[in-house]
Formats: C-alpha cells, sequence, structure tokens
C-alpha cells in the first residue's frame, strides 16, 4: 500500500484514531486520570450533597466503610423497573465511593437464583421478594458495614428513590459512630407503645412509627409526665400532647432548655388520638384506662416565651381543607408547598402536611429571641371553638367569615430564652397528713358546689418562691436556644403519615409530616449534615406539560358536560317517582311521562358521549404534536446546524 496514497493516508489516520481510543480508555479507565463527570441535570440527580460529604469527609480512613451492594441480574427474573431502578443505585453508590477514597468501598454481589451471592444475601439479611411459582427471589438492597457495625438496607423501593442517597448516608453515619444522640420523650399519650403481658393475653401495643424510626439512628428515652428534672445526657426534648402537664414538669423543660438542651413541643387544643386512646383497656391490668385530656398546653412556658395560643380555638381553613371521616373538613388541613417555610433547612423539601384539628400559634416581639414561621394556613382560614370543630365531623361549617390573616401552625423560637420561673423551682401540692394525699389536685376535677351557694371567683393563687439558692437558672448561656412548637400533636400519628407500600409490605410515608420531625429533630440535635438529601429528586421526570395541555382541553368541555350531568341527574328526580315495583305503571299519563324521561335520558346521553368523543380526539391531537416535537426536535436541530456547516464552507470555498 502506498503510504503517499488517500488510502494510505486514510489507513493511517484510522490506526492513529484507535491509538487515540485506547490510550485515553487506558488513562481514564484504567489509571483515573481526567476521570470527571458533568451533572447538566436540572436537580442535580448524580452530585451529592454537602451535607453527604461531610459525613464522608468525617469517617476515619482506619475504619473504612464498605457497602456491599446485593442486586439480581439475571433478566428471567429481574422486573426492567427494578433494573432500571438498579442502574440508578449504582450511578450514586460510584458517586460515594469517589467522594471518599479509600474511606468508602464498594463491593457488588449478583445474588441470582441458587447462586453462593444468594446466600451471602441471606447471611446479610436482605429481604427477598418471590417472583415466580418456582420460588426463585430477587434482591436490590445493601449491607453497610464499618467493623463491627452493621446497617441493612433490606430492599431499594424504587418508590422511596428521592429517600436513596439520604438512607445510605445515613447508614455510613450510623456505622461510623460510637455512641448514640439521646433524644427523650415526654407525652400524656402512650406514643413508646406497651410491652406484650402473656399472662393477660394482651398483645401490646406498637411503638408510633416516629418512635421506630428515631431508634434507628438515636437512643430514645421516655420521660414521664411527672418528672421534676430531665436528664443532663438527654440532647432533645420532644414533648408531644402534655395534657394536664404540672408547673413541676413545666420548670424541668425550662431548666433542660436553659442548660443549653433543645425542646421541640407539640401542643394540640383538640387531639382526636388521645380521645380515641380514651378508655381504652390498660394492657397490665385489663381494666379500663383513664381518661386523657383533648386539650393540652404549657401554660407558663409558652407565656415566657411571648407565644399565645388558646386552647379553646381549631384553625378552620377553606382552601387547604381536606378530608376526614369521609367529607371535606376545613379543620382537616393539608397544607401544600405554598404554605410551608423553603428558606429554612427544616421546612425546605419539604411537599405538603395533613394536621388535624390544629391550633393557632402567635409569638410577640420578645427581647433575645427571634420567631420565624414555619408552617401557616391560608387567609381563608378562622378560629373556631372546638365544639364547632367537633359538630363539623357530622355537619357543614355554618357562619364562616375568614379572618383574611394566615394562622401560624408551626413556629420556631431561637435566641437566648429567660427562665418561666423566676421565683424559683414551683411547690408541689400540699400533703394532707390525715390522708397522706394531696389537699388538692390541680389536675382532677372540681367537686361540685352545693346548690343555692355563692360563687365567688378565686383569687389566683400565687407561686411561693423558691430559696435563692435552689439552683435554678435565670437565663440560657448564650444565644443558641431552640424550640420547635406546633399546634397540633395529631400529625405524627401512623395513620395520618405513613401508609402501607403494596408492593413491599413496608411502611412509606404519604406526606412530609414525618420527614419534618425528622428533620426538627435532626438540626436540634447538632447533626444537620443529612437535610439536604433527604428530599432528591427522582430520576424519573412526568409529563408536567403533557398533564397541563390535557387539562386545558378538559377545562374548554367541563362546563357543558357539567350541566348535561345536572340534567341527567334532574330527569333520574323525575323518573324516581313514576316507577313502581317491578316497573309496572297502571296510569297511561305516568307511562307516557316515564317514556318521555327515558327518551330525553338516552339523547343526553347521546350528546355526552359525543362531547367525549370530541374531548378524546383534541387531547390524542395534543399529545401526538407533543410527542413528535419531542422526538423530531434533536434531529432536525442536527440537520439544522449541517446545513448551516455547509453552506458556510460552500461560502468560503467560493470567495477562493
Amino acid at each position: 500500500m502506498n503510504l503517499n496514497s488517500k488510502e494510505g493516508t486514510a489507513g493511517i489516520t484510522a490506526l492513529l484514531v484507535i491509538a487515540i481510543v485506547a490510550a485515553v480508555n487506558f488513562l481514564v479507565g484504567g489509571l483515573g486520570l481526567f476521570n470527571f463527570r458533568v451533572d447538566l441535570t436540572e436537580h442535580k440527580l448524580y452530585t451529592l450533597s454537602d451535607g453527604t460529604r461531610n459525613i464522608l469527609e468525617r469517617v476515619n480512613p482506619d475504619k473504612p466503610v464498605t457497602i456491599r451492594y446485593y442486586v439480581t441480574t439475571e433478566d428471567r427474573v429481574m422486573p426492567p423497573i427494578l433494573k432500571s431502578h438498579a442502574r440508578t443505585v449504582q450511578d450514586l453508590l460510584l458517586e460515594f465511593q469517589k467522594a471518599a477514597p479509600g474511606k468508602v468501598i464498594l463491593e457488588k454481589l449478583m445474588p441470582n437464583p441458587n447462586t453462593e451471592d444468594e446466600d451471602r444475601a441471606r447471611e446479610d439479611d436482605l429481604q427477598g421478594m418471590q417472583v415466580n411459582a418456582e420460588g426463585d427471589n430477587i434482591y436490590l438492597g445493601l449491607a453497610i458495614q464499618s467493623a463491627a457495625q452493621k446497617e441493612v438496607l433490606p430492599f431499594l423501593n424504587p418508590n422511596e428513590e428521592t429517600a436513596l442517597e439520604y438512607n445510605v448516608a445515613r447508614a455510613i453515619q450510623k456505622v461510623s459512630k460510637n455512641s448514640k444522640t439521646v433524644i427523650g420523650v415526654m407525652s400524656a399519650m402512650p406514643i413508646m407503645g406497651s410491652p406484650m403481658f402473656p399472662f393477660q393475653r394482651q398483645r401490646g401495643q406498637e411503638p408510633w412509627i416516629l418512635i421506630q424510626r428515631l431508634r434507628m439512628d438515636y437512643e430514645v428515652r421516655e420521660v414521664p409526665m411527672t418528672a421534676d428534672n430531665i436528664d443532663a445526657d438527654i440532647n432533645t426534648l420532644l414533648v408531644i400532647h402534655p395534657a394536664d402537664i404540672t408547673e413541676t414538669a413545666e420548670y424541668a423543660i425550662d431548666q433542660f432548655l436553659l442548660k443549653g438542651g433543645k425542646v421541640i413541643a407539640m401542643v394540640d387544643p383538640q387531639s382526636l388520638i388521645a380521645q380515641a386512646y380514651s378508655g381504652q383497656p390498660n394492657p397490665m391490668t385489663g381494666q379500663p384506662g383513664g381518661v386523657i385530656n383533648t386539650a393540652s398546653d404549657l401554660p407558663n412556658l409558652l407565656k415566657s416565651w411571648g407565644v399565645s395560643y388558646d386552647k379553646s380555638l381549631v384553625v378552620a381553613d377553606v382552601n387547604y381543607r381536606t378530608m376526614m371521616q369521609g367529607r371535606q373538613n376545613p379543620v382537616a388541613l393539608r397544607l401544600p408547598k405554598e404554605a410551608i417555610n423553603k428558606d429554612e433547612r427544616i421546612t425546605a423539601d419539604l411537599q405538603s402536611l395533613l394536621l388535624m384539628s390544629s391550633g393557632a400559634i402567635q409569638a410577640e416581639s420578645k427581647d433575645g429571641l427571634t420567631a420565624t414561621v414555619l408552617a401557616h394556613s391560608s387567609e381563608a382560614s378562622e378560629k373556631i371553638d372546638t365544639t364547632e370543630a367537633e359538630k363539623l365531623r357530622r355537619e357543614s361549617l355554618t357562619n364562616f367569615s375568614p379572618s383574611g390573616q394566615r394562622q401560624p401552625l408551626v413556629i420556631m423560637l431561637s435566641g437566648k430564652f429567660k427562665t418561666a420561673f423566676p421565683g424559683g423551682k414551683p411547690k408541689g401540692p400540699a400533703v394532707n397528713p390525715e390522708t397522706g394525699g394531696a389537699e388538692e389536685d390541680a389536675g382532677a376535677p372540681k367537686a361540685a358546689a352545693p346548690e343555692g351557694a355563692k360563687k365567688e371567683e378565686s383569687a389566683p393563687v400565687k407561686k411561693e418562691e423558691a430559696p435563692a439558692d435552689d439552683g435554678s437558672i435565670k437565663e440560657s448561656a448564650n444565644s443558641e436556644g431552640m424550640v420547635i412548637l406546633f399546634a397540633d400533636a395529631d400529625m405524627l400519628y401512623d395513620a395520618f403519615c405513613v401508609q402501607q407500600d403494596p408492593m413491599t409490605g413496608g411502611l412509606v410515608a404519604t406526606n412530609s409530616n414525618l420527614p419534618l420531625m425528622l428533620n426538627a429533630v435532626e438540626v436540634l440535635s447538632g447533626g444537620g449534615d443529612l437535610l439536604k438529601v433527604r428530599s432528591r429528586a427522582s430520576t424519573q421526570r412526568p409529563f408536567t406539560k403533557m398533564d397541563e395541555l390535557r387539562e386545558n382541553v378538559e377545562k374548554d368541555f367541563r362546563p357543558k358536560l357539567k350541566g348535561l350531568q345536572g340534567d341527567l341527574d334532574s330527569i333520574a328526580q323525575q323518573m324516581g317517582p313514576l316507577r313502581v315495583k317491578d316497573g309496572v305503571l297502571a296510569d297511561p299519563a305516568q307511562i307516557k311521562k316515564l317514556e318521555e324521561l327515558m327518551k330525553k335520558q338516552a339523547d343526553i346521553n347521546r350528546e355526552i358521549r359525543e362531547i367525549k368523543k370530541t374531548q378524546n380526539k383534541q387531547i390524542a391531537f395534543t399529545e401526538s404534536i407533543i410527542t413528535l416535537l419531542n422526538v423530531l426536535a434533536v434531529p432536525l436541530l442536527v440537520v439544522a446546524v449541517g446545513l448551516l456547516l455547509a453552506i458556510r464552507r460552500r461560502v468560503s470555498t467560493a470567495a477562493v
């Protein structure tokens, strides 16, 4: 072959291109040089968040984290949707490994049916899913381990893709820690669950899903409602529906806050869950349980914090109302993204919240404290009495007068707090020496006065001031105090925040209630690194533009269809009295009237069908145009660029 000929030059060029490609592949793939990717997706789907990178930086290189990624690869058993999700998972895990070289070790195993890797998956407690009558299982999960600490994500559900980075980062953080942060929980409701008592044949209640999720990352410790002191090693205290709380317990919370502890408090003017719990049998005795007050308050603390809250009033909102007991109820609030603060880390990525019979909390200006509203109602809201709110379960709201103002439902207080008990620790109730009991219990119902007795207003009881050396703290030492206050406690009950996933049988969030509380605990307990990765965008992009165009078409036809449906309903009402049992009519006039109505009914149904046909044709045409544009846009762009380059070349050649 003549090297100076065109054929020889082309051959040499081809060999050089092949050599360059091979060299680049070796440098990039083999040696890792110049190995980088540019993430051009709208939500940075393939870029690790700063919080994740901070967690990876803190991993001890002497105790690296090993991620064992189990994924079934056999096409015979692996569904296409899981194969697609498996690729997304692997891409993310590779980013973890590249972000922490030497600290994160990724191992991929393929537990196909009847293989050694399947045995390893079972040893790592992964959850197999049976897919056929032969008993074959598929796997898609992670075992994350550092030394003796191991966390297992038994099955990576595609429906939870947005939480994937968070779940992996959380597991890495957990296995890298030597001890857990302690979270205290104080509540008048049995949210911690109860043990099984076989002698009474009582099954015991499971803890709320909130407690189960917290135990995955923290040590959760119950604090009794009668506590007069909060353990010093508790980092954050959750106070959930503190019904009939005593001054002593309020004082304990007050001192805990001033010593540097963080508080999340959930009061409620009308707790449906407390009402449901009241009177349930005690699993230890089998006897009927006590009554839990449906209203809760922190009267001394809220006043000290500059918070106005009336436990006799519930927020009704006609814009944000949702279903409650089978009917639209304005005190069952589903808050959209627009009602949630997007500027705070705790709420930045939340999508919606569900609140049941929530109160309103208004923070007044207070020296040293900053109040931030995290969630609010719409302007079409007002505060109604709890008695009126109870009636809404059975009947519609009447005499509704919107206030024109947004009602704060969740607020955050930060800064320097002052004590709610300037006189020191409050004294407990006096003890009757004859009975050994308290002379008066503030939480017990008062005895009725004798008939005809003169009613007098009781004078306010003055608190006894404790000695100056009782050790009470008067104000927090710095300006880093923080309290998050909710006006609803029911929102964290399982039925209001999670539901069972039909695919795996596990529980998945139905709204942002649970993520909100997990965010709040995370921020207050000092570990905010996971906040930015809790709600990543999904790689599955919905056709929002298509939905918008379809809605525009349907909007044009909706009034006509609604009018025709009203005519059908009217005809059905007229036909009802004309019908008798077995369809027998004795009166010829009734028979004629019924026939006319039936003919009119058939004509309206025919017209409705024609309108729907026209509507569907327009929708199909619109979808076809959008699809065609999406398919042809890139090829047309390439052709246009090619033509421009060709024209430019011809022009430059002609000029020469």
